[in-house]
């Protein structure tokens, strides 16, 4: 019985070791054809072409599959709301930070701000739906973010009403 989790173990040990020490392998050098060659201009300056992101890795990735995004690949949203006491819907000194009174909902899930969303999509747009819960009420209920760059934070301040 223990030689054969010995056994186990070895082979275990033997697999990963060998996934460790592969070399690097890029799927650009494995797809791209005399057809890209003849289309694409890069080829004409003597440029080497570029792999889409994510395409590159070890032998690891080829067999497991890609590795999740990084959160610095993807954009982040942070939200904020504030009494707009003189109406130009500009933060301004002296205007105070509401907590916990207005909720906004951005990709079907709702938060009540002040709220720190991570793992937007790169280069996705996102509809943002916000009201009121009680005595302040946003002065604009829709707004649209578009997630351009990777790793970007996008940071939006909500100007509110104070409902009567």
């Amino acid at each position: 019985m223990n030689t054969q989790r010995l056994q186990i173990l070895g082979l275990a040990i033997g697999i990963t070791a060998a996934f460790m020490f592969c070399p690097q392998v890029s799927m650009s050098q494995t797809e791209v054809s005399l057809n890209d060659a003849q289309q694409d201009p890069s080829f004409e300056q003597g440029q080497k072409p570029v792999a889409p992101p994510g395409r590159q890795g070890n032998i690891l990735n080829i067999v497991l599959g890609r590795s999740p995004e990084r959160s610095t690949e993807r954009g982040t949203l942070v939200m904020e709301a504030f009494h707009d006491v003189n109406g130009d819907g500009i933060h301004n000194e002296g205007e105070e930070l509401l907590r916990d009174e207005i909720s906004c909902i951005v990709d079907e899930v709702n938060y009540v701000l002040p709220a720190f969303i991570p793992g937007l999509d790169y280069n996705a747009r996102y509809s943002i739906k916000c009201r009121g819960k009680q005595k302040y009420e946003p002065t604009a209920v829709t707004k649209n973010v578009l997630v351009a760059r990777r790793g970007t934070i996008i940071s939006i301040s909500i100007p509110c009403d104070l409902v009567e």
